[in-house]
Formats: C-alpha cells, structure tokens, sequence
C-alpha cells in the first residue's frame, strides 16, 4: 500500500519490487515535479523528472510494471493501488501521449500496406489476364491512417483513437462478411486482432476524451543522483 502523508505536503512513497530478484525492494515517492527512485531505505535516490517522463519511463497498467532505464534498465512491480497511484500522478495527458504514440508507430505499417496494396492492383498480371482494376476503397482506408498518424505525431488529440477504432471495427465487420460468404476462416485470426485494436481504441477513446495529449519530445529522460 502507499504510504500515507504524515503533513499536508509529505509526499506519497510507494514500494515497489524488483522483478526477477526475490530481495529487491526500492521506493519510488512522488514529488511534485520529479520521482525519487531509491534502493534502499535512506538512500540517495535517483530523481526523474516529471517533464521527461514520456521519452524513458514506461509505466504499463494492465500488469503494473514500472520499467525506468536508470541507474539501469529495471523492470518493477507495483501493487495495484500505487498503479492507480502512479497514473494518476503521471496524468491523463502524458498517458495519453505515451498510448497514442505506441498505438500509432505500428499502425502506421497498416497503412503502408493498405496504400501499397491498392497501387500493386494496377501492375498488370504478367500472364495477361484480367485487367487491372484500382482498389480505391483500400487506398481511401490505407490513407485515412497515413493522415491520422501524422495528426498522432504533430497535431495529437484522443479523438484519434475513436478515429481508428471506427477504422479496425468497420475492416474487421467487412473481413467477417467475406468470411461468411465463402473466404477462408483462417481470415478469423485477423478479424480478432482487428475487433481487438478496435475495443482498446475506444477504451483509451472514452477514457481520455477531454485530455490535450502533449507531444514527445526527443530529449532523454533526466536522472541525477544525488538528489532529494
């Protein structure tokens, strides 16, 4: 459990475990503008500062790890209040940052491949054949995420996430028709993973609507030691 303040201004210490080393304890207390990261009680801590958060710390909720890369990259556990904790001394738009950014780096290949796609259907067969015919349903989808991730990247917001959410749901619902009307089942694995991508959109959609996502900088995180 955090601690709980003994003033008005104490700050709040959460233990958190080292994973992977049955004896490692550390305490991470939240200041308000840095974390202190210690390894022993008493210890000088090492600060991270809350302005370079986004960059080096990663704080993953659905298993309450908490992975830093210094004093060394370390992977630790938090309880499931100081996760609760955590999140909600790191803020809704940092989280949202940080989601959005990993969300979008792998959709992006998505689209490459959607706009590929659509162009490799003009390449005439080399056997003849049938003519080409231009896929611009797949090119209008495969471009709808080019543009949403260059929002993602410069101009964030969380409506982003409903936008590709509608765009996974409305893919996987097509995918599952072509399925029943003759298209391999194999196709299913593909269409959870698309009803997958769409839930979690809408999820981080719902819970970050009203949030302004800040834009990552390229700056590594700070850490300094000593310091209290």
């Amino acid at each position: 459990m955090p601690s709980e303040p003994g003033a008005a201004n104490s700050p709040t210490v959460l233990p958190l475990t080292e994973m992977g080393k049955a004896t490692g304890q550390w305490t991470l207390t939240l200041h308000p503008f840095h974390l202190a990261l210690a390894d022993a009680p008493g210890a000088q801590p090492y600060v991270i500062l809350r302005e370079q958060l986004v960059k080096s710390v990663v704080l993953m909720e659905g298993t309450r790890a908490f992975v830093v890369e210094h004093p060394r990259k370390i992977m630790f556990k938090l309880t499931p209040d100081g996760a609760k904790v955590l999140a909600d001394w790191i803020g809704k738009p940092f989280l949202a940052s940080f989601y959005m950014k990993r969300r979008f780096s792998w959709i992006l290949p998505w689209a490459i491949m959607w706009v590929g796609g659509s162009l490799l259907s003009l390449v005439p067969a080399a056997s003849g054949g049938a003519s080409p015919h231009f896929d611009a349903m797949g090119f209008v989808l495969g471009l709808v995420l080019v543009g949403a991730w260059a929002f993602a990247k410069w101009r964030p917001h969380p409506v982003l996430f409903l936008v590709d959410a509608i765009w996974f749901s409305w893919v996987a619902v097509n995918l599952s028709l072509s399925v029943m009307h003759g298209k391999s089942k194999g196709w299913l694995v593909l269409v959870a993973l698309l009803a997958w991508m769409a839930v979690t959109g809408l999820k981080h959609f719902l819970r970050f609507r009203g949030t302004k996502a800040t834009i990552s900088r390229r700056s590594r995180l700070q850490v300094c030691r000593p310091c209290r």
